[in-house]
């Protein structure tokens, strides 16, 4: 397992945030989350690889069209 910093600042909105917090629940490969120093940053404990990491952090910030929120 290893920890990465998942970028939140474009989920300011309440909605976008619960969003995020949906999908943190939802994604087996997270282990656990942790506030971090910055506001718009949360710390994951994450079971897969950085690879995956990404990809499954890039698919948050898109919509079932691909297209950016």
């Amino acid at each position: 397992m290893s920890i990465f910093e998942l970028e939140i600042g474009w989920a300011a909105t309440a909605d976008r945030r619960r969003y995020v917090d949906w999908e943190l629940l939802a994604c087996d490969e997270v282990c656990g989350v942790f506030p971090a120093a910055r506001d718009d940053a949360l710390l994951v404990l994450y079971s897969g690889d950085r690879r995956d990491f990404r990809t499954w952090a890039r698919s948050l910030t898109t919509n079932e069209k691909g297209v950016l929120q």
